[in-house]
């Protein structure tokens, strides 16, 4: 199997899913139901996953896109994001917002064994029920870490991407105990490109003619400088924009105003490079 291989054997597939059922189990399956400003779905993933989601529709006359948001390794899942009302400032702009659990969070199931294949199917819905509109994806730590290696897979359906507090490896983030030693394992295996356990530069810098956003916090532990310096050397057209005096996931906490201006100002220029396909 070469490194560029996203498919892999049943055994690796299974080794896989067991590892995901085992190691994550501190963070899947806590329940809540979504907040009434959200209307629930469940979307039938092609690896048989049952993924839990919710939509707000912005009710704007024109809407001007659509801002799938990846959620960060939290038991909260998908609510880290209703919980910081980060899907009300998207609303307000006139962006509809579709956000999701990842496999073994909330009431997603674990069908499969990858994760950017959930950001993939919730695209694919996102593509169906709103043709036309333009994707842009938000990915938060764990969220954005899949949502690079999902674009690697097929970035055609997005518009631009926002990834927000994401470490280059998961080596970086899982520096203790059990899982530390289970992802250096399987992030230097022949399952590292299958599961998404490689470095994200590995995914990010084949991708072109996509607008893509790096937002980290300068006092972030898991992004060392050296990180952003081989992330901005393998990726040459990646927007990096750092936020002072913010530790992890912290920017939009710090510097709220300043980092939807970002975003905001991200998008546009995206949807401006982007022709736009009639509905």
């Amino acid at each position: 199997m070469s490194r560029n291989d996203h498919s892999t054997s049943w055994l690796g597939a299974a080794v896989s899913k067991l590892f995901i059922r085992v190691m994550f189990r501190q963070v899947q399956g806590w329940k809540r139901d979504v907040p009434p400003r959200a209307s629930a779905f469940i979307e039938n993933a092609p690896d048989s996953s049952l993924l839990e989601g919710a939509v707000q529709h912005s009710c704007a006359v024109q809407p001007k896109g659509v801002v799938m948001l990846c959620h960060p390794f939290l038991k909260y899942g998908m609510h880290y994001f209703y919980e910081n009302e980060l899907d009300r400032a998207f609303v307000e702009q006139g962006y509809h917002v579709v956000a999701f659990n990842f496999k073994g969070f909330g009431r997603s199931s674990i069908g499969g064994h990858a994760f950017a294949d959930d950001v993939l199917a919730i695209a694919r819905r996102v593509s169906r029920d709103y043709p036309g509109l333009p994707i842009h994806l938000v990915g938060c730590s764990f969220g954005g870490y899949h949502l690079a290696h999902a674009l690697a897979r097929d970035h055609t359906p997005f518009t631009s991407a926002v990834l927000d507090s994401v470490p280059l490896s998961v080596r970086s983030y899982f520096t203790r105990g059990p899982l530390r030693l289970a992802m250096r394992w399987i992030s230097g295996s022949r399952l590292a490109v299958p599961t998404g356990t490689c470095a994200i530069d590995q995914s990010l810098r084949g991708i072109r003619h996509l607008p893509i956003a790096y937002l980290h916090g300068l006092d972030d532990r898991f992004i060392p400088g050296s990180s952003v310096t081989k992330l901005q050397r393998e990726c040459a057209d990646l927007q990096v924009i750092g936020f002072e005096h913010c530790r992890h996931l912290e920017n939009h906490k710090k510097h709220r105003d300043r980092y939807f201006a970002e975003i905001f100002a991200f998008f546009d220029r995206a949807q401006a490079r982007k022709p736009l396909v009639s509905a």
